[in-house]
């Protein structure tokens, strides 16, 4: 190979290692004659140069990094084999590579990262000038074509044009992206929505089925399915890492979450039930549970089918424990009837609050003995879910408000068969919630008694705060401590004793002024203060003004009103 142009590699240049520079020799910021312009780009390409010749090996990658070291991580290669090793290890965005080799020419090179499924931007270096080679390289979709020995200028407009080729193809494949991740989204929203919609009017539902594509995706036919991971909190997301993993493999599925935390999704594919149960079961704290539907060739009928496999699902509340179980339904699933005693129930709702929590329990236990049935007591266990809810739970809170977080969590619980994995864990939270609840209840009826007595007190005051009353007086008339009777008193009306007392007796003081012509002196002491400056001095701190004042202001006594006396007259 010539030395003599002063645009071609020379030995000189030799000496850097096959692999790339230490972080700290690269040049920054890059004074780039080869126009690549990564702006706002954090990551740098991994280029690889493959010769079996060391020196132009080694001078190529001298060469670009001297003028390109913060655009490429630049790597090399004595052989075919050991450049397709290092592209099997790790990402290669560039590829440099000579045709002419032992062992594995270029082209074979190329063809092998092909078929393992790396496709790098390929610059194609030859010492002939031959139409032959340049038509196989277009064959191998190769971007540049260098004929040796190579010219620096040649060199960095061939990066240039292929950094451009890449930065158009990241482009065009983010856009596409955007489109699938668009799609993906809008078939996901289309299928929550379906799925809790009215499946009789198909032909509605068939439309937006097709046009967010999943009558495409659903066809031939398609199963339900509905995913339980009772014992592991992060079990759903572990089951929607799996499904994206598969659905970028190729598996046709789509899936969401509904409104009680479950995911649910369809395929046409007959073993993704079993699958996904199984992968679970090896990652996940058991059990896992899957309930299936029975499969269907019409996305109107995703409803129905959806309804189908929650139905299979609750068979999981009544069977013995396993590690995980892929439950399917049959056309009699969900046909079964059961009778709910609800003179029982509502009898266990009237029992809140009184103190029988033993009977309660009781009476709470014979609910939960299943009758015989040939659905093994789903239907039963549905029914009286219903009727806990509405007849004793929703109705405690629609009759006495809200209780704390905790019990508002526990309540939101109970409401879904769908939150547990066996009868057992269900039935603990329901007798739970109703000791809860009971001692809520009592809590109430207790401080509304509390409240009588405070009524009480606050009565005897506006009836005898004339005389010289104070707090220990009131205390005694409702028969409480003097110590819980102010601290109950503050509670209730937002004050202390000696200021609600006062500003009663302003209260009636400003009557007086307004509808009588009585003196100040007497109306302080009508409403019993013993001192008229005293009086005075509490009227401003009330009302801002003296107390003569407000009668100027607001004084309607007349004469022929009173029969004594002029409204101006103190």
């Amino acid at each position: 190979m010539s030395s003599s142009a002063s645009g071609s590699i020379t030995g000189r240049n030799a000496g850097w290692p096959w692999k790339a520079k230490p972080a700290g020799t690269r040049a920054s910021p890059c004074g780039c004659r080869c126009g690549l312009r990564m702006e706002g780009r954090n990551d740098m390409r991994t280029l690889l140069i493959v010769d079996d010749e060391r020196n132009i090996r080694l001078g190529l990658k001298a060469m670009i990094d001297r003028e390109c070291a913060d655009r490429y991580e630049t790597l090399t290669a004595e052989s075919g084999r050991e450049a397709l090793d290092i592209i099997r290890a790790r990402k290669t965005d560039v590829l440099i590579t000579d045709i002419r080799m032992p062992e594995m020419d270029g082209f074979a090179l190329i063809r092998e990262a092909a078929e393992a499924g790396h496709r790098p931007a390929v610059i194609i270096l030859s010492g002939y000038d031959d139409f032959a080679y340049a038509r196989e390289a277009i064959q191998y979709g190769v971007k540049e074509y260098l004929l040796k020995p190579i010219v620096r200028e040649e060199l960095y407009r061939a990066l240039d044009r292929v950094e451009e080729a890449l930065r158009r193809a990241e482009q065009t494949e983010e856009l596409r992206q955007q489109a699938e991740r668009y799609r993906t989204d809008m078939a996901a929203s289309v299928f929550a929505y379906l799925l809790v919609g009215d499946s009789a009017d198909e032909a509605v539902v068939m439309q937006r089925a097709e046009a967010a594509g999943l009558t495409e995706l659903l066809r031939p036919d398609y199963a339900v399915g509905v995913l339980k991971t009772a014992g592991d909190p992060l079990g759903r997301a572990k089951a929607e890492d799996w499904l994206k993993q598969r659905a970028a493999e190729g598996m046709r599925a789509i899936w969401t979450v509904d409104r009680d935390g479950l995911l649910v999704f369809a395929s046409p594919d007959p073993g993704l039930a079993e699958m996904l149960a199984g992968e679970l079961a090896r990652i996940c704290e058991p059990p896992v549970y899957v309930g299936l539907s029975e499969r269907e060739d019409s996305a109107a009928r995703l409803p129905e089918r959806y309804r189908q496999a929650k139905r299979a699902l609750k068979r999981s509340l009544v069977m013995p424990p396993v590690r995980s179980a892929v439950l399917t339904a049959s056309p009699a699933c969900g046909a079964f009837a059961a009778d709910v005693p609800m003179d029982e129930v509502r009898k266990l709702a009237n029992m809140l609050g009184t103190g029988r929590d033993q009977e309660m329990a009781a009476l709470a236990g014979r609910l939960f003995e299943l009758p015989e049935s040939p659905d093994g007591g789903v239907a039963y266990i549905e029914a009286l879910s219903r009727a806990l809810n509405e007849q004793v739970f929703d109705q405690v809170f629609r009759t006495f408000g809200e209780e704390s977080v905790e019990v508002l969590k526990l309540h939101r619980r109970v409401g879904s068969l769908d939150h547990y994995a066996s009868l057992a864990d269900y039935r603990r939270d329901v007798e739970e919630l109703l000791l809860l609840l009971s001692d809520y209840i009592r809590s109430l009826r207790s401080a509304h008694a509390e409240h009588k007595e405070m009524r009480a007190a606050v009565a005897y005051i506006r009836e005898n705060y004339w005389k010289d009353l104070n707090m220990a007086m009131a205390a005694n008339h409702v028969s409480l401590n003097y110590a819980y009777f102010g601290q109950l008193f503050k509670e209730y009306t937002g004050e202390s004793f000696v200021s609600y007392l006062r500003r009663v007796r302003i209260e009636k003081a400003k009557e007086l002024l307004v509808h009588t012509d009585a003196k100040v002196y007497e109306i302080a002491e009508r409403v019993g203060f013993d001192n008229v400056k005293h009086f005075n001095r509490v009227f401003k701190e009330h009302e801002g003004i003296t107390a003569l004042e407000y009668r100027q202001r607001h004084a309607v006594f007349a004469p022929d009103a009173a029969g004594e006396g002029s409204a101006g007259r103190m």
